[in-house]
C-alpha cells in the first residue's frame, strides 16, 4: 500500500540539532516483518550524524523495511528503535515528527492537487492555533522547489507531470518540512541521468553544508559508492558490512550481497569505489 510523506512537525524554520558524533536513529536488535516470517531477526542498524548513509542489497533483503522500522510505520516486533537515543515507542506523534521527515518509495497526490499546493504540505507540521502560514514558510516552500527544479511547475497539477517530475516534487515536499533527519526510500526512483545526479548532490549538500543527516536506500551501487559518506550492506535482513564505501566495498563484498562476480577498480573522477561486474551467462531450462 502505498503511503504519503511523513511529515515533521518542527516549530521553526531551522532543524532541530541532533548531538554531534550520535546516532539519531538506531536499530537495536529488532525483529521486523509483515506475515508470519519476519523479514529481519535481532537486527542492529545505525545511521551516523550529519553524514549521507546509503543502504543498499538485493531486492527483499529488508532495506525499506529497515527504513519503516525507523519511522515508526513499522513496529517491531521485538528489540528497540532509538529516535535521539530515546525508545521512539515512548515518544509522541509530535516528538517523532519534529525530529524526521519521510519519503516512501510511491506516494499519491490527491487529485488536482497543483505543485506549489503539495510542496507546501511539507509546512502544515509548522502551523498550529497560533502560528499561520508566514514569509518563512513562503520561502521554505520556494527553496525547497529551486533546490529540486520544479519551479517551472508550480501552477501545474501534478497528476500531469512525468513520474520523474512528480518524484521531484515529493522530494521538494519533504525539503520543505525542514526536518533534522530525512529517511529517504529510492530518492532516485524514476529519474533521469541528470536528475538522479542532482538529486544526490543535492542530498550531500544537506549533509555536508546544511546539518541534515540522511539515509537513503538505494540500487545504483556506483552512485551509492560515489555519494555515501556510510555505506550499509544488506542481505537476508542482516546487515552485511557497514562503513566508508572505500573500506568496505570489495569483489567479496559484492559476491556476498548480490552473488555477482566483480571487479573493483578506482572511479578516476571521485576515486571512490566503481564495481565492474564480469561478463556471466545464465542458463535457462525449459519446461
Amino acid at each position: 500500500m502505498s503511503e504519503t510523506p511523513t511529515s515533521g512537525t518542527p516549530t521553526s524554520g531551522t532543524p532541530t540539532s541532533i548531538a554531534a558524533g550520535a546516532s539519531p536513529v538506531e536499530l537495536q536488535a529488532v525483529t521486523l516483518g509483515y506475515g508470519r516470517e519476519p523479514v529481519s531477526t535481532y537486527l542492529d542498524l545505525a545511521i551516523p550524524s550529519g553524514e549521507l548513509t546509503m543502504v543498499i542489497g538485493p531486492n527483499g533483503c529488508g532495506k525499506s523495511t529497515a527504513l519503516r522500522a525507523m519511522a515508526r510505520l513499522l513496529p517491531p516486533r521485538a528489540g528497540t528503535v532509538l529516535l535521539d537515543g530515546r525508545d521512539i515507542k515512548e515518544l509522541s506523534t509530535r516528538q517523532v515528527a519534529r525530529r524526521l521527515g519521510l519519503l516512501p518509495q510511491q506516494s499519491i497526490a490527491p487529485d488536482g492537487i497543483r505543485v506549489a499546493e503539495l510542496v507546501a504540505r511539507g509546512r502544515h507540521p509548522h502551523q498550529g492555533p497560533f502560528r499561520q502560514w508566514s514569509e518563512t514558510d513562503e520561502t521554505a516552500v520556494a527553496e525547497a522547489m529551486e533546490r529540486t527544479g520544479v519551479t517551472p511547475y508550480s501552477s501545474l497539477p501534478v497528476d500531469q507531470l512525468s513520474g520523474g517530475q512528480r518524484q521531484r516534487v515529493w522530494i521538494a515536499m519533504v525539503l520543505a518540512q525542514e526536518t533534522p533527519l530525512l529517511l529517504l526510500d529510492e530518492p532516485t526512483t524514476f529519474l533521469d541521468l541528470t536528475h538522479q545526479l542532482e538529486v544526490l548532490d543535492l542530498c550531500q549538500h544537506l549533509t555536508h553544508d546544511g546539518d541534515r543527516t540522511i539515509a537513503a536506500v538505494m540500487h545504483d551501487l556506483d552512485h551509492a559508492c560515489r555519494y555515501a559518506d556510510h555505506l550499509i550492506a544488506m542481505r537476508n535482513g542482516t546487515v552485511i558490512a557497514a562503513g566508508p564505501p572505500a573500506e568496505i566495498v570489495t569483489t567479496e563484498l559484492i559476491r556476498d550481497v548480490f552473488d555477482v562476480e566483480a571487479m573493483i577498480i578506482r572511479d578516476p573522477v571521485s576515486a571512490t569505489p566503481l564495481v565492474i561486474p564480469m561478463i556471466q551467462r545464465w542458463s535457462y531450462q525449459r519446461g
